[in-house]
């Protein structure tokens, strides 16, 4: 990870916070977590904006130490090659568009470089605007822009005729440039800021624009990351999102990282009951872990309002667990097979070897909500009266299966789209 970002940060006020993530170069990072759990405070300590009096700890980028606690370094932002997108986008509003981006360029940058990466983005027409003339997924785009610049090495077209067509105001930006490299230079040798690795932090950069540019925006972003190998940090609501973009997720709360992972992974396997919650994780059950056959255990699945004795449901043994130990088990829907009612009877069969010992569980359909080509289901157990399972299930399923709401249908739960986590003593 020398390439890349290393974060490692403790304080106790005037927020808690223990984080602890890293981001390689070119490797595109989201933090995941509710309003308020310290996500933006990360960014902020990173490009350098906010540093509490009592933190501890390091922020290296490609070995470079921008926060060293130990051995008393701590950059200056302006000495942190960082682009941030804010949520409030931060653009000055008596200057256009092209001059909030051309403030952050280096000294090799032209107009014609900045007018080109604005047209990338779809803002050719909107170049000359100011901010209060631009919607607000507009502006986000022109703080998208401004943080790129800061964190792409020099354009190509930077070594011929670097003045040529350019305007007094990205003229005078560029001197300003060239002058505060050449002070860092001399007061910091070897960290000029053209020479410094650069970080991408992006503060919910997609929250404000329509569907069709927030696609456009992905594909402008993807296409970055083939063209610039820096690590990208991405705050996020939208799960969907992050899985969507991110290689890995930090789930964050209350200034604390839970777990660190592959999106599909950390949300098929979370860490435990809050980081199931975080991820939205519906079908989130208690039950009792059993030994069974070397690799294999049943998962007897329990309903503490009730005093039945549940059902067993069969489930990979990763020898973590010990026997009879009560836990906590979510399902993976997307793992779950749905099919026609075929076999009658409350209780729950474990399937045939050739189905990877899958549990059949006859479920009855009590809600259905139609979201066009996805229907949000939800559906009772026979075996397991007052509990839920529920899944999306498409549209085309479910006409084929010919079930409706009040209809029955058979689950086929595969062993691996169960997750079990041991309980949380407390005390």
């Amino acid at each position: 990870m020398a390439s890349g970002l290393q974060v490692q940060l403790r304080s106790a006020s005037p927020i808690r916070l223990e984080a602890e993530f890293d981001c390689a170069a070119g490797e595109l990072v989201a933090l995941v977590g509710p309003s308020g759990s310290g996500k933006t405070s990360m960014l902020r300590a990173i490009a350098g904006l906010w540093t509490p009096a009592d933190v501890k700890g390091h922020i290296r980028v490609a070995g470079q130490s921008w926060l060293d606690t130990a051995a008393g370094v701590q950059l200056s932002p302006q000495q942190r090659r960082a682009g941030l997108v804010f949520q409030q986008y931060a653009l000055f509003p008596h200057m256009t568009a092209q001059a909030n981006v051309a403030l952050a360029a280096g000294p090799g940058w032209t107009q014609a470089d900045v007018q080109a990466l604005l047209s990338r983005l779809g803002l050719a027409a909107l170049s000359q605007r100011r901010p209060m003339q631009l919607s607000g997924g507009q502006q986000q785009r022109v703080a998208l822009a401004r943080a790129l610049v800061r964190v792409m090495p020099t354009p190509p077209s930077a070594g011929s005729a670097p003045d040529q067509g350019r305007s007094s105001d990205s003229q005078n930006h560029a001197a300003f440039n060239q002058l505060s490299a050449h002070q860092e230079s001399v007061q910091n040798p070897g960290l000029g800021l053209q020479a410094m690795p650069g970080v991408l932090l992006l503060d919910e950069p997609f929250s404000a624009v329509d569907a069709p540019t927030r696609q456009t925006l992905y594909r402008e972003l993807a296409a970055l990351r083939l063209k610039v190998s820096v690590p990208m940090l991405l705050v996020t609501h939208d799960l969907a999102e992050a899985r969507r973009l991110a290689d890995r997720v930090v789930i964050v709360d209350a200034g604390q990282t839970l777990q660190t992972g592959e999106p599909a992974r950390v949300f098929a396997s979370p860490r435990n009951a809050r980081v199931a919650e975080l991820v939205g994780i519906q079908n989130h059950f208690e039950g009792c872990f059993y030994k069974d056959q070397p690799g294999w255990g049943r998962l007897r699945w329990t309903d503490p309002r009730s005093a039945a004795e549940g059902i067993d449901l069969s489930v990979i043994d990763k020898n973590k667990i010990d026997n009879d130990t009560p836990v906590t088990w979510v399902l993976n829907g997307e793992q779950v097979d749905v099919l026609a009612d075929a076999v009658a009877g409350p209780v729950a069969q474990p399937a045939s070897m050739a189905e990877t010992r899958a549990t059949r569980l006859r479920c009855q359909l009590v809600e259905v909500l139609s979201l066009g080509e996805i229907s949000l289901c939800t559906l009772a157990p026979e075996a397991m009266p007052g509990q839920t399972i529920t899944l999306n299930l498409t549209t085309r399923l479910l006409r084929r299966l010919q079930v409706g709401a009040g209809g029955w249908v058979q689950l086929l739960i595969a062993p691996g789209a169960l997750h079990i986590m041991p309980v949380r003593e407390v005390g």
